[in-house]
């Protein structure tokens, strides 16, 4: 019995590649036409490869018998990154003397992502070796999306590009023909299962190897040109152009393309929509045209601003629905209810404002018959996030029998309130207060929020409701006794001298 060790085998295989690629190199093959005066003429690669970000010098697949696009991750080196498809067409192989009416760059995927992925080609603007190609030696590429392609997430499938206007330009010879890049749409740096793997033209059956479908139009079929430009979209924003149900390329403000067309009426639209961020769009109110004859015509977008709101209580206000808004639109707010409405017993709630993207608004002055004030209107220029605001208010009231405080008023909730008392001893009334008697300031009390120690004259409370502090006073007797003991001290002295006094006059006497 023949056997093969797993070395063995792999060069066989290999060998076996490079002589299927040397017989389908710049192959070609002729279906039948669907239209009087046209062919169709299926191209095979002369060259492709596909650089991994993950082993930007290590990797070099040009012989390999498949190609990979999208974002993938390693999980055995841990290892996050995005792979490129570039794909060569030799379009010199087609007859000359013809049109090109279509070209259809195919894929056949073997290998899908988890989920559906938007995959951009793009035409190549430089040299490019299938051989030695990674991903730090890439050639220069058109960011202009020549077409974008979608592949589902299943296997055994094909996925298309319509590449007609780079095809066109190669085969008339306006455009180098390098060939076209394929890419994932968005590229993320931490993105798994989102990439697709397709037989390369090393892939040993034929009809799934990658493909260039061109349908050819005998002689000369253009009769006019259609000249399309957008404008009002910002710098690196691009708009699609799609010609008969089919996307042709992409333009940005202050770009023109130039669209050829056979006789007869044709459709050119534009992407209606396109989305700069989350919360700002341009729209085009007239995105399609029909043509029948030449000239020039400019799609034109304007901005959209989303505009959210958010009230509370929300029965106290009315405003506009959440939602994309025009440039420079006006929109109405308006309050329902009163500045202030009383709740309970020292406790209320009071209107704080309207708060445009967290700042606070300036209303309009009130007027007698706007139960919430005159209704404000505010200019939607940009994005924008509006608040209507109430706020829950509590009373403190801080009291003493003795001084004058401060700090008693109307606070929000859990706020911090300060307040303070004017003096902390004062002299007692009456013979003590003769006597040095003094009442003296110990501490507040009533609330069991206070921050810090309730023994200072100043001090603050975090108001969680409605609060009365009182200042508590006592009487300090310190100084009555050093009086006393003064006076006891004085008085035994004078008694004394009064006693010594009159035994010297007794003794004189005698």
């Amino acid at each position: 019995m023949f056997h093969m060790n797993v070395k063995t085998t792999v060069v066989l295989l290999v060998a076996l590649t490079m002589l299927a690629s040397v017989a389908t190199a710049g192959a070609t093959s002729t279906y039948p036409s669907q239209e009087p005066g046209t062919r169709t003429i299926t191209l095979y690669p002369a060259a492709d490869n596909y650089p991994d970000s993950k082993y930007p010098i290590l990797g070099t697949y040009g012989k390999m018998s498949f190609l990979y696009v999208g974002n993938s991750y390693d999980h055995v080196q841990d290892i996050w990154g995005s792979e490129r498809i570039y794909i060569r067409f030799n379009v010199s192989d087609l007859p000359r003397g013809f049109s090109i009416l279509k070209a259809t760059l195919r894929l056949w995927q073997y290998y899908a992502p988890a989920s559906e992925q938007t995959y951009e080609a793009h035409r190549v603007l430089g040299e490019w070796d299938e051989k030695t190609q990674n991903w730090d030696n890439q050639p220069r590429w058109d960011p202009t999306v020549t077409s974008e392609g979608t592949a589902p997430p299943q296997t055994e499938v094909a996925v298309e590009w319509d590449i007609t206007k780079d095809v066109s330009g190669w085969y008339g010879g306006q455009l180098r023909n390098y060939g076209t890049m394929i890419k994932a749409a968005e590229e993320e740096v931490h993105l798994a299962d989102a990439s697709s793997g397709f037989w390369s033209r090393e892939y040993p059956k034929t009809e799934w190897q990658p493909q260039l479908i061109v349908l050819l139009g005998s002689g000369t079929t253009t009769k006019y040109t259609v000249t399309v430009a957008v404008n009002g979209l910002p710098h690196g924003i691009n708009s699609t152009i799609t010609v008969d149900g089919h996307p042709y390329g992409s333009v940005s403000s202050g770009q023109r393309v130039d669209v050829p067309f056979g006789p007869g009426t044709h459709s050119i639209s534009t992407t209606d929509i396109i989305s700069a961020s989350s919360t700002t769009r341009y729209r085009c109110n007239e995105s399609e045209l029909l043509v029948n004859g030449g000239g020039n015509y400019t799609f034109s977008y304007a901005p959209e601003y989303s505009a959210t709101f958010s009230t509370e209580p929300s029965s106290y206000f009315e405003t506009p629905a959440n939602g994309w808004y025009p440039n420079a639109t006006v929109l109405q707010l308006k309050r329902l209810e009163r500045d202030v409405i009383v709740t309970g017993r020292m406790a209320r709630i009071a209107f704080d404002g309207w708060y445009i993207n967290s700042q606070k608004l300036v209303e309009a002055p009130g007027c007698t018959t706007c139960p919430g004030g005159t209704p404000t209107t505010i200019l939607v220029d940009r994005p924008v996030t509006v608040e209507g605001r109430y706020r829950t208010e509590y009373y403190l009231n801080a009291t003493s029998p003795i001084g004058k405080t401060e700090g008693s008023g109307w606070y929000a909730s859990d706020s911090t309130a300060s307040f303070s008392l004017d003096t902390t001893r004062v002299a007692s009334e009456g013979v003590g207060g003769w006597l040095g008697l003094k009442r003296a300031f110990v501490r507040w009390d009533g609330s069991q929020n206070f921050l810090g120690l309730p023994t200072e004259p100043q001090g603050s409370i975090i108001m969680r409701g409605p609060a009365t502090i009182e200042a508590i006073w006592q009487d300090d007797w310190s100084s009555v006794t050093v009086n006393l003991a003064l006076l006891i001290t004085f008085m035994f002295g004078g008694i004394v001298a009064v006693v010594v006094l009159r035994k010297r006059k007794v003794r004189l006497a005698r």
